[in-house]
């Protein structure tokens, strides 16, 4: 793939004798040339002769010849490399100093390097090229150099594409390099300007856009390879690009070398352009050509938005009607090419410094001061003024693709959007907009303009230009925050796409649902959307136009598969943030689902069974949720066929589809319902797709909790059986959904054991049944960082409710090991495993009979005076007190160190006075670290307070009193610890608490 795009950027084929140059300056022309040997004759002044040129294109030749083999048989004749360095070098180094004059031949030549250096096969020489190739960009701008100095510029650019930092050390010259072509005035001055004559001026000014267009491509390349080049000169960087992006040719005559200058630049003979809407300008078809480039190919399309501007500087007697069409045709592709080149530059900085790129913004996204009814006509030179009216096809969806990425990469900073005044772009009191005041204006004008550009799309646009706009419509509506911004701003852009929904494109009607799905999938425009398009116009029992159009794409076989899966997919999103809209006309979309079940397209099928997982998600956290027979009726109809299908996928559907199922729904279910259910499951778990068996994971992981099914002890085994086999699966998902059910089974465990079911308990957790989950739980820690918190949690779980005797049994193998287990993920690894791991060991602490502290009058006596890992779990607990920076890592070390209700579970003196040290530390500290923490922690200090002084407090009546470990409490610190006392004394747990507080952490 990659010779194959080298190759098109320039072919040279030797046996027809001729030269194709699709390089992106114009369109691609087929000229004869004589073969590169017989194109060179004597010229006056060369300081080579005529036989030492020839030769030097021979040898040049033949390593080119050779360079269509690999580049190992390249490397074996070191001596050709050589040659051809040491006379490339020689011959360059006359020709930047401007020793002889350039000749067809030398340009021939310097193309030949172009695409040798593009297929990184000159690696050998670069060291002898870079240096040169530098100076002869920046020869003396005479129109002779031109062409050379320009293929010059390109060697660097192909140098430097896709060598990462292999000539590092060489991107800061290249790119000052670059830059001084960019920013340097016109070449030539006014009164040599003015004794040129028309068409010398034309072929100088068209010499001069390739030349632009060249050193924009280097630019493009070196931001690719290297962002440091960007973050260290951004504003005049962002200048360079803005001027160049909105560039247009005219003629210089009377005002040549017209400077626009700038805080940093003065660029001459060149402007912005001042585009305007299709709709008030006169049409002229024009042929856009081939604007490719190497790096991204868009197909370019012919727009005919804009009419060609005759030169002028020219008269009607210097040249007839169909040789100015032709090289106005010619300008309007090379100013193209030319502001497809900085759209490239400036996709390369978004997708390598979004955030350094956000405050320049204002380059290129309008902030403009007048209210949305002056803006019928789009005018303002921005992205959107390319999108919608730029004359180049290719332009226009390069600017849509680069639009589109900056948007993707800034959602966090569009959230800051606000409007507060009525009209957007009127300024606040002060006469100063904030920051979030600019930023709602610019989102205002993305939508505005959007909408503009869509609105004015005529029959003259090509459909893959309308495909892109959209597209870019969908990422300006999927990352804008429409919470403080003035309702009915998203329902603008909606209003001129809709109408492509009842086009006869299917791309067409497929991007507009796609757009319709970003839009419907944004959270905070979903007050507008149930006000609108949403709603009902006539009748409450109508559906919405909308719904009615999804239907109607739906049941209809003659619709393309496309668009059909694109309307289940809107439809999701429809069911995902508007569950009443949908469940208003359940009867109409459960037909269509049985119209869909006999679809002979997967696709089809897929995508509607995706929709009812979208729909049984969102019923079952409604109140009042879905109900049983709502779920019989759709699992006989619709669920329990798909596990008849041979595709793993519908498998692994129909399991997601049933994991969504409330316990009180299942719960009502017939029996023969319940015991068909848990068979399919079950027998999906071993399953030879991996897909389907974490699928089939995930269900066991929610039936696990279920209270009907955890009371059955049969069942409990059942189902720990089966995810504790696929604990070893090979498959990294298969193994984390495994993991989850896991820690689900632990909870179950303790959901048991906190409702007086200990009967249940007894009969299922025997000791080969409690080895096998805590072996498996240990392996999981040593796993996958994605799947150790699971474990984590299932150590903590199974010890609460291990037994005495498993405790003492095991307590120097399995149990030993779990405890330093969790104190290694006290100390280290992720916030994430740190939390699990407090709220582990706090679990553990919870069973009265987990070892710790002292073990006087225990059968512990006979090994030492304290349980050996007394220190470690305190010290582990204390060190996250201390040093840990989440809040929420602290909250739950405090709630571990008060859960032991007897001095004695504290160990010895030296031990117990040291937490309490460390305690009243840690809250005198808590005053001082306010700079030292993230904005986001602090709302959590309070809570973290409250615990510490809590835990203090329970510490401190245990002890019975400070005097007792030579402490001082200091006034403020007593006042402090009684002021958070609770006023009424809270149960140590309930069962209807302790579900909740499990709930939250399996979600």
């Amino acid at each position: 793939m990659a010779n194959a795009s080298r190759q098109r950027h320039y072919r040279h084929h030797r046996g027809s004798g001729q030269t194709w140059r699709t390089d992106g300056e114009g369109t691609s022309a087929r000229a004869p040339a004589p073969r590169l040997k017989e194109t060179v004759a004597p010229v006056a002044g060369d300081c080579l002769s005529s036989q030492g040129r020839q030769d030097l294109q021979e040898d040049l030749v033949k390593i080119l010849d050779r360079a269509k083999g690999s580049r190992a048989d390249i490397a074996k004749d070191a001596t050709e490399s050589q040659k051809f360095s040491k006379l490339t070098q020689e011959k360059l180094a006359l020709a930047c100093l401007g020793m002889s004059s350039t000749t067809q031949g030398d340009v021939e030549l310097m193309a030949k390097v172009v695409f040798a250096l593009f297929n990184n096969e000159l690696v050998k020489a670069f060291t002898d090229l870079i240096d040169i190739l530098l100076r002869t960009s920046l020869s003396p701008r005479r129109q002779e150099q031109s062409e050379l100095r320009r293929m010059a510029l390109n060697c660097l650019a192909n140098l430097v594409h896709k060598t990462g930092s292999l000539y590092s050390t060489y991107h800061n010259k290249i790119y000052e390099v670059v830059l001084s072509n960019l920013t340097t005035t016109s070449y030539y001055e006014m009164g040599t300007m003015a004794s040129l004559s028309s068409t010398v001026r034309r072929k100088d000014r068209a010499s001069e856009r390739k030349l632009i267009s060249s050193a924009l491509r280097a630019l493009h390349f070196l931001l690719q390879e290297d962002k440091n080049l960007s973050t260290r000169s951004m504003p005049p960087l962002m200048d360079v690009i803005c001027r160049f992006m909105f560039f247009t040719s005219d003629s210089t005559a009377g005002n040549p070398a017209m400077a626009l200058t700038s805080n940093a630049f003065s660029i001459g003979v060149i402007k912005r352009s001042s585009y305007v809407a299709p709709a008030s300008t006169a049409s002229v078809p024009i042929s856009a050509g081939t604007l490719g480039n190497s790096s991204q190919n868009i197909d370019g399309y012919c727009d005919p938005a804009l009419s060609a501007r005759r030169s002028t500087q020219s008269s009607d007697s210097e040249y007839s009607d169909s040789e100015t069409g032709i090289y106005q045709a010619q300008r309007m592709q090379h100013d193209g090419k030319v502001r497809l080149n900085a759209l490239l530059c400036l996709q390369a900085l978004a997708r390598a410094v979004p955030k350094q790129l956000q405050p320049h913004w204002s380059k290129f996204l309008t902030t403009s001061a007048s209210p949305p009814a002056a803006l019928a006509t789009y005018r303002a030179p921005s992205l959107l003024s390319l999108m919608g009216s730029d004359p180049i096809s290719t332009v226009r969806t390069a600017a849509c693709i680069v639009l589109g990425n900056i948007l993707e990469s800034s959602k966090q900073y569009l959230a800051m959007a606000e409007e507060k005044s009525q009209l957007s772009g009127l300024r606040s009191h002060a006469g100063i907009l904030t920051l979030s005041e600019k930023v709602g204006l610019m989102t205002r004008e993305l939508h505005v303009g959007a909408a503009t550009a869509m609105t004015n799309i005529d029959s003259s646009v090509e459909q893959a230009v309308v495909i892109q706009m959209i597209k870019c419509c969908a990422a300006v509506v999927a990352n804008c925050a429409y919470e403080k911004m003035r309702s009915g701003l998203a329902i603008i852009i909606f209003n001129s796409i809709k109408r492509f929904l009842d086009s006869d494109e299917p791309g067409l009607q497929a991007a507009t649902l796609l757009f319709t799905t970003a839009l419907l999938s944004n959270t905070s425009a979903q007050t507008d959307l149930r006000e609108t398009i949403l709603s009902s116009v006539q009748d409450d029992n109508d559906m919405p136009d909308l719904l009615s159009q999804l239907m109607n794409l739906i049941v209809d076989k003659d619709v393309p598969i496309p668009v059909r899966v694109e309307a289940w997919n809107t439809l999701s999103s429809i069911a995902r943030h508007h569950f009443v809209v949908v469940q208003s006309f359940w009867p109409r979309f459960d037909m269509a689902l049985t119209i869909e079940q006999d679809a002979d397209d997967s696709r089809v099928r897929t995508a509607g069974l995706l929709f009812l997982e979208e729909f049984a998600k969102s019923g079952s956290s409604t109140t009042p949720s879905l109900t049983p027979d709502w779920w019989k009726e759709i699992l006989e109809r619709h669920i329990l066929k798909v596990f008849s299908e041979e595709s793993p996928s519908f498998k692994a559907l129909g399991c997601d589809c049933i994991s969504h199922i409330s316990a009180d729904a299942f719960n009502g279910l017939p029996n023969r319902l319940k015991i068909l259910i848990m068979s399919l499951v079950l027998g999906t778990a071993m399953d030879e797709n991996a897909t389907t068996r974490a699928a089939a994971c995930r269900a066991i992981g929610v039936f696990i909790l279920f209270p009907s099914l955890r009371e059955d002890c049969a069942s409990i085994v059942d189902m720990a059986n089966s995810v504790l086999d696929l604990c070893r699966d090979p498959n990294l998902t298969v193994r984390i959904r495994a993991s989850w059910a896991i820690g689900n089974l632990c909870d179950s465990l303790v959901l048991l054991k906190s409702s007086g079911q200990d009967d249940v308990l007894e009969e299922a957790l025997t000791l080969l049944f409690w080895t096998k989950i805590m072996r498996a739980a240990l392996a999981i820690c040593q796993d996958n960082e994605k799947l150790k918190s699971n474990g984590i949690r299932a150590i903590g779980g199974l010890l609460r409710v291990t037994f005495e005797g498993i405790l003492e049994r095991e307590r120097h193998s399995l149990v030993k090991e779990a405890v330093y287990t969790l104190i290694k993920h006290m100390e280290q690894g992720s916030l994430k495993g740190r939390w699990n791991a407090c709220y582990a060991m706090q679990n553990a602490l919870l069973n009265p009979a987990f070892p710790i502290g002292s073990t006087a009058g225990t059968s512990y006596a006979l090994d030492s005076d304290m349980v050996s890992w007394t220190k470690d779990v305190y010290g582990a607990l204390l060190q996250a007190i201390q040093q840990s920076k989440n809040f929420k890592v602290r909250i739950n070390a405090c709630a571990a160190l008060a859960v032991p209700k007897t001095r004695a579970k504290f160990g010895d003196q030296a031990l117990f006075r040291n937490i309490v040290q460390v305690l009243m530390t840690a809250v005198q500290n808590l005053d001082h670290e306010q700079g030292q923490h993230e904005f986001g922690e602090f709302q959590y200090r309070g809570q973290l307070e409250t615990k510490l002084l809590r835990c203090l407090d329970h510490l401190l009546q245990i002890s019975g009193g400070l005097s007792k470990l030579g402490l001082e409490l200091d006034p403020p610190l007593r006042q402090r610890i009684l002021a958070s006392r609770p006023s009424v004394v809270a149960p140590v747990e309930s069962t209807q608490q302790l579900v909740g507080e499990i709930e939250s952490l399996v979600v």
